[in-house]
């Protein structure tokens, strides 16, 4: 059958065939099932010496359609004749896949129709199609008639066709629930419903809405919702089960309910106390102490960052395979250093350690989670309690290879970071601190064990890097990721290996993954009607980047002096409405005269790819940048907040100048809260003379 001289033909006619070998048996057929499919059967099926015929009408087609199958192209017959029982009779024919393909052309079936929901008892192997043909009765002439056609049919018992019928019956009821549900649905963006529970069943789901969903836009900031759930479906899913039972992930709201100040009822706790018991009926099923991973999402002035605990439950390092102890390192600490961050054409350099300044906020509605420093009670941090890149390890790439060291696992605390530069050691003393409060309590009969710099060291690894202002929750989910896809195989101190971990595609597709994958969640949740997401912009299109094109945006600083904040509100600043002015920061030369008179240890530098300008703290000068910007039809650019508000309302913006050492922002925070709006790109910059 398979050389390509076959020509198919009709089995009815017979005029070729010897004599006395001609012969023709109908029945009745009540239809024809190839799953999941059912054909009605319009005629009585042919069983002739060169093979069957079976005429029917194509569902919903109302198309005849008529096979064809050759007595040779059938490999096996199962069948139940049904002669005293009262179970229905049935013939299933196995095909070659030759005879497969063609029958499933002529039935007009897509590609995937291969399913095995049926299985039989018999010897011999199951095919890729198989006919299953329902009658109404098969008297013992045709039985016998069929038995001599085939000299392999397999008769199978009551019981087996009953069971049989019982998945025929089952699957049609599906179907009819099918065919009753209403048609699909297209939501709109401005609907406030809910999308998706997640998990569907148990406790602890997360309810995702149209707001969520709609973070997902291209330059718009991922909320603390759209964080967990992707968060708790790498755990359900990517991560294998091994780590998964030894994998803690704390939601994103544990660290900011750990450091958010409220009122003590026990003056007697110590301040690191006060921070744990705010949280500590999180762990009350779990004991964190028996978990390898544990996994913190960190949202710092609208900025997504990571912090991972390793291996809390060792007290120093051991071979990472034999678990033998081995000397800890001689890790060498940070020393105050410019750490310089660069953001597309943006250099950033802090000339000072970041727990010295306040740094403004962005709108609460960006992230879903307030973010007032000054309500922020952390421990205090020191980079000398950071573990610095200079320590010698097996993971340096410029290390000489030494095979007598081995790799190891030790508790450590790693920070991934996709705007590298800010400080984090008051985020990893205060995690140090929680560990030892949360030790004393799930380990009250063991020795005290205080965590601190030497036992559990702290350390920023150097990973892939953000070259926006919007995309740190990916690169936030990313880390977690790549963390359970591709495993850290040697935890001595620095981490060098990860600098290129992933690329800038993988991460950058990740918002039009999760909402693909919230559309198959939600497919998967409603029985009763389809809902479709609004289609949204996505720097991606099915996993390639998109050029979007540019808006006609233009920029200028513009200087002006004399004007306290009193007067810089009256009519003669106000500008076009097309316009939107924000203030920014007095250059240096500007503050010669306040450098002198402050005696402030704080500085920073801002450079962009067409000025230079540094900014002092402590100056109550009243001279003033004004920046103007010219939008297009009255357009903001600005990405959307998280939860789907007005991009217009950028028009209403307003940056503090900096008048006070409390106003002070950090380099990194003020450039990224005053260049998210505007974007660095369409900047033009010119400086004019009062």
């Amino acid at each position: 059958m398979d050389n390509d001289d076959f020509v198919r033909g009709d089995v009815t006619d017979q005029s070729d065939a010897a004599q006395g070998e001609a012969f023709t048996t109908k029945l009745s057929c009540k239809c024809l099932r190839l799953f999941p499919y059912r054909f009605e059967v319009t005629e009585p099926v042919k069983f002739t010496s060169k093979g069957v015929r079976i005429a029917g009408i194509l569902p919903k087609k109302d198309t005849k359609f008529v096979l064809h199958i050759y007595k040779r192209e059938v490999i096996k017959v199962i069948a139940h004749f049904a002669s005293s029982e009262k179970a229905q009779p049935l013939i299933t024919l196995y095909m070659l896949k030759r005879c497969a393909q063609y029958v499933k052309t002529q039935l007009q079936l897509p590609d995937d129709t291969a399913n095995e929901q049926l299985a039989f008892k018999g010897n011999g192997s199951l095919h890729e199609r198989r006919l299953l043909l329902v009658f109404d009765s098969i008297n013992f002439s045709a039985r016998e008639t069929i038995k001599a056609m085939f000299n392999f049919v397999d008769e199978i018992s009551t019981s087996d066709a009953a069971e049989i019928f019982e998945r025929i019956a089952e699957l049609d009821r599906k179907e009819l629930e099918k065919s009753k549900q209403m048609p699909p649905r297209q939501l709109r963006p401005d609907e406030q419903i809910s999308l998706l529970m997640y998990p569907p069943k148990g406790t602890g789901g997360l309810c995702i809405r149209m707001e969520d969903y709609m973070c997902l836009t291209k330059e718009s900031y991922l909320n603390d919702i759209i964080i967990d759930f992707y968060l708790l479906w790498l755990r359900n899913t990517l991560i294998p089960e091994t780590l998964r039972d030894r994998t803690h992930i704390f939601s994103t709201f544990f660290y900011k309910r750990l450091t958010t100040l409220t009122r003590a009822t026990d003056v007697k706790l110590t301040a690191a106390q006060r921070r744990h018991a705010r949280v500590q009926k999180w762990t009350k099923l779990v004991d964190i102490f028996d978990k390898d991973f544990i996994i913190v999402p960190i949202n710092e002035q609208s900025h997504w960052f990571l912090a991972i605990i390793c291996f809390p439950c060792l007290k120093g390092p051991v071979t990472y395979d034999t678990n033998q102890p081995v000397e800890p390192q001689q890790l060498k600490r940070h020393r105050a250093k410019k750490v310089p961050m660069q953001i597309s054409n943006t250099t950033i350099t802090s000339l000072a350690k970041r727990d010295s300044v306040s740094l403004p906020t962005m709108p609460i509605d960006i992230c879903h989670i307030a973010d007032d420093e000054s309500e922020r009670d952390e421990a205090e941090g020191d980079e000398s309690d950071m573990a610095s890149e200079d320590s010698e390890s097996s993971n340096s790439p410029n290390r000489v290879t030494n095979d007598d060291v081995p790799a190891v696992k030790q508790p450590l605390i790693l920070i991934f970071d996709s705007l590298a530069g800010a400080s984090r050691s008051r985020v990893v003393a205060t995690l140090r601190d929680y560990l030892t409060c949360e030790y004393k309590v799930k380990k009250p009969d063991a020795q005290k064990h205080i965590f601190n710099k030497d036992n559990m060291p702290g350390h920023c690894v150097k990973v892939p890097q953000q070259n926006n202002f919007t995309d740190c929750g990916l690169y936030l989910l990313q880390y977690v990721q790549q963390f359970f896809k591709e495993p850290i195989k040697d935890y001595r101190l620095p981490i060098k290996q990860l600098t290129n971990w992933f690329d800038y595609l993988t991460v950058t597709k990740k918002r039009e993954d999760i909402a693909h994958l919230i559309q198959q969640l939600m497919d998967e949740s409603n029985s009763n009607q389809r809902l479709i997401l609004p289609v949204i912009e996505f720097p991606t299109l099915n996993g390639q980047l998109v050029e979007y094109p540019e808006k006609s945006e233009s920029a200028e600083f513009e200087e002006e002096e004399g004007h306290d904040d009193e007067e810089y509100a009256s009519d003669a600043h106000d500008d076009d409405s097309a316009n939107t002015e924000m203030e920014v920061d007095p250059t240096y030369e500007e503050l010669q005269t306040a450098k002198a008179a402050t005696q402030s240890s704080t500085a920073a530098t801002v450079t962009t790819n067409t000025t230079t300008t540094s900014v002092l703290p402590g100056t109550t000068t009243a001279r003033r940048f004004m920046l103007k910007r010219g939008l297009q039809n009255g357009a903001a650019g600005s990405p959307s907040g998280a939860n789907g508000a007005d991009n217009n309302n950028v028009n209403q913006l307003e940056l503090q100048l900096i008048s006070s050492p409390k106003a002070v922002s950090s380099p990194s925070s003020m450039l990224k809260n005053r260049i998210a709006g505007i974007g660095v790109g369409s900047l033009k910059i010119r400086k004019i003379e009062p």
